[in-house]
């Protein structure tokens, strides 16, 4: 039996993809923790409008948030699942949905310090999960 080691809790499947799947969930699972604590870091997303934000849309958006957590730390660790995988890139489809239409469409929110950074996860993992799929997908199961 190989020695218990604390890297073996990173997904086995090679390259980064899944490593980065892992890496979104945790930091989507903290930012659901603080969408409960404070409007503070959730006005600073919808800056355009923050007015809006109140501890129901706040707590809703945590509770978004850790649901595409969960898919994605499930996707991390069952990355050649073809129902799985498919499932992980909606996540980012819709979050991107979601971020780009507050940001374009409905001006709650603006490109700064509380939006760049969910922009960047879900544009990235849509595409990076898009252009390897098909690589993925033919691995065997862990």
């Amino acid at each position: 039996m190989e020695d218990a080691k604390w890297w073996n809790v990173f997904p086995l499947s090679p390259g980064l993809l899944p490593k980065f799947l892992l890496f979104v969930s945790v930091v989507s699972v903290a930012n659901s923790m603080q969408c409960y604590a404070t409007l503070k870091f959730t006005k600073r997303v919808y800056s355009g409008k923050p007015f809006e934000v109140n501890g129901l849309s706040s707590r809703t958006f945590g509770t978004w948030t850790l649901l595409a957590a969960l898919v994605r730390f499930y996707a991390a660790y069952n990355i050649s699942n073809g129902a799985v995988y498919d499932i992980c890139t909606g996540t980012f489809i819709l979050a991107g949905w979601h971020f780009f239409s507050e940001w374009l469409y409905f001006g709650t929110a603006h490109i700064g310090e509380g939006l760049t950074g969910p922009l960047i996860a879900a544009t990235t993992g849509f595409f990076w999960m898009v252009s390897q799929r098909d690589y993925y997908l033919a691995l065997p199961a862990q």
